[in-house]
């Protein structure tokens, strides 16, 4: 355990232990292209450049009126949608994690984010926590919360689901270990 720095102070509680600190890797996880959201965004891709190129070779070397010449431009959003489908999520996702930073206590899971802007820390109290889950692999993940709103994966009614941890980590086993030896700790302290 690790005395928490003064960067801590006012957030941690009075007995309250940082156990480990890390941030996840940032490189692309290439992985994420076997995905259904891929073909769409081949097709939207090909569509939209399709349209931009036929609109254009319509208007070009013609006396169109104002309005009518920026018809090839309607197809950028769906380029842009088509682009963010194809791979751009997975681009931003890598950004994020860059910006992204986990503290694990004896009492809380801490996920800090530093972007666009904005700074952000959510907690999670480890005694609360009824599943925590080990992904192995080389970076690995520790899954403690699954949260339904707008993120990637769906759940088996439509509903979206994103699943909360430290993700793509190095020493992902031993943060297991701890958590689940926190978690155990607390629980019987408790009873």
């Amino acid at each position: 355990m690790s005395a928490p720095s003064d960067s801590w102070q006012g957030i941690l509680a009075p007995d309250e232990a940082i156990l480990w600190q890390g941030q996840p890797h940032t490189a692309i996880n290439w992985r994420g292209l076997i995905n259904p959201l891929t073909l769409m965004g081949v097709f939207f891709t090909g569509f939209s450049l399709f349209w931009i190129g036929m609109a254009y070779a319509m208007t070009a070397n013609t006396s169109v009126p104002f309005p009518f010449s920026f018809f090839p431009l309607f197809g950028l959003p769906f380029l842009a949608v088509g682009l963010w489908m194809l791979g751009g999520r997975l681009l931003l996702d890598a950004w994020l994690r860059g910006r992204t930073w986990y503290t694990l206590t004896n009492q809380t899971a801490f996920i800090a984010r530093n972007a666009f802007g904005r700074k952000t820390l959510e907690s999670w109290p480890i005694e609360d926590m009824d599943r925590i889950v080990w992904e192995d692999g080389t970076p690995g993940s520790v899954i403690f919360h699954m949260k339904h709103g707008a993120m990637p994966v769906s759940g088996r009614n439509g509903t979206r689901i994103r699943f909360l941890g430290f993700h793509q980590i190095d020493d992902s086993q031993h943060v297991y270990s701890l958590m689940r030896r926190a978690r155990r700790e607390l629980r019987e302290a408790a009873e």
